[in-house]
C-alpha cells in the first residue's frame, strides 16, 4: 500500500501562492518598458542597419551624375543592405516602424530598379531608381532617425 502524506491544506494554499508570486516575479522582471525596448532595438542591430543603410543610400546619391558602371554597384550595395535591415525585428514603436518601413520600402524599389536598369544599360531606368532612393527612401529615413532620437531622449 502506497504511503500518503497528508500536507495541511494551508500549506497547500501557501505553496500555491508563493509559487504564483515567484512566477509573476520572474514574468514582470522579464517585461520592459517601451523605452528600453526601443533602446534595446537600437543597440542589437538597429543602430548598425541605420547606419550602413545611410552610408550606402549616401553612396547612391553620391554616384547620381556619374556613369551606369558606377551608379550599378552602388544600387547593388544598397538593395543588399535593405534586405539585411528587413530582416531585423520591427521597431517597437509604432510611429517609428512606420517611417522605418516606409524607407525601407523606397530604397528597395528605389536600389531595384536602378540596378535592373544598370544590368541593361539602361540610363534613364537608373536615373529613376535612384529618384527613387533620393526621394522616397532618404527622406523617411531621415524621419525614422528624428523620431527614435526624440523618442530615446525621452526615456
Amino acid at each position: 500500500m502506497p504511503l500518503r502524506v497528508r500536507v495541511p491544506v494551508l500549506t497547500r494554499v501557501a505553496v500555491s501562492v508563493t509559487a504564483l508570486a515567484s512566477a509573476a516575479v520572474l514574468l514582470g522582471g522579464c517585461s520592459s518598458t517601451p523605452a528600453e525596448q526601443l533602446e534595446d532595438w537600437y543597440r542589437s542591430g538597429g543602430e548598425s542597419q541605420i547606419r550602413k543603410l545611410t552610408d550606402d543610400a549616401g553612396r547612391v546619391n553620391e554616384v547620381s551624375m556619374r556613369t551606369i558602371d558606377v551608379q550599378g554597384p552602388a544600387c547593388q550595395d544598397l538593395l543588399a543592405r535593405t534586405a539585411k535591415a528587413e530582416k531585423l525585428d520591427p521597431i517597437p514603436d509604432e510611429a517609428v516602424q512606420r517611417y522605418w518601413k516606409e524607407a525601407l520600402g523606397g530604397f528597395r524599389r528605389g536600389a531595384a530598379e536602378c540596378a535592373d536598369g544598370a544590368a541593361k544599360n539602361e540610363a534613364s531606368q537608373v536615373s529613376r531608381g535612384i529618384r527613387t532612393v533620393q526621394t522616397e527612401g532618404l527622406p523617411k529615413l531621415v524621419s525614422t532617425v528624428t523620431l527614435l532620437k526624440a523618442a530615446l531622449a525621452h526615456k
